[in-house]
């Protein structure tokens, strides 16, 4: 489940401020081989033009990255509409896509102190990402013939600049 909380930015003369979206990708084997399926979910507040445009930004056919290079492995099997919501701080979220599921990311700890270990990956050529914070996820959803669920999995949180220019 990749979560977008969409603070401010455009597609064209579409406003996208406010957008709530989760892109669920099942892959059967590494992202690069392909063969995957896509089902997204938007809030009910978003608008006909403005999931034309997010259809275009996540199959990549406005280019830029990353969704130029990861719209080319996976199939868009589904579309769901449903409230979402984004709560938490940092690393530690709650992402739920009411009715079909929730996707939950906690901080690592200290296995002897339980204290809170902050973790960042930093990928100065990064095509997804430059700086994400590292934790702990489960998340569990069944969206559009999609059901998947993990436990312990990686969660990476991160701000972005994603643009075609």
């Amino acid at each position: 489940m990749v979560g977008n909380d969409i603070a401010e930015g455009h597609c064209g003369d579409v406003d996208l401020a406010g957008v709530k979206a989760i892109a669920v990708v099942d892959w059967p084997h590494a992202i690069h081989d392909g063969g995957g399926r896509a089902v997204f979910i938007v809030d009910p507040s978003v608008t006909e033009e403005q999931v034309e445009c997010l259809s275009q930004i996540y199959t990549g056919s406005l280019g830029g990255d990353p969704w130029a290079i990861l719209g080319s492995t996976f199939e868009v099997v589904g579309l769901e509409r449903a409230p979402l919501s984004f709560e938490g701080e940092g690393i530690d979220q709650v992402m739920t896509a009411e009715g079909h599921g929730t996707a939950t990311g906690r901080s690592l700890r200290n296995p002897v102190t339980n204290e809170k270990h902050e973790a960042r990956i930093v990928l100065p050529e990064g095509f997804i990402w430059t700086e994400g914070n590292c934790g702990i996820g489960d998340f569990e959803v069944n969206a559009g013939g999609l059901s998947l669920a993990f436990t312990d999995t990686n969660w990476i949180g991160y701000d972005f600049d994603w643009s075609n220019s």
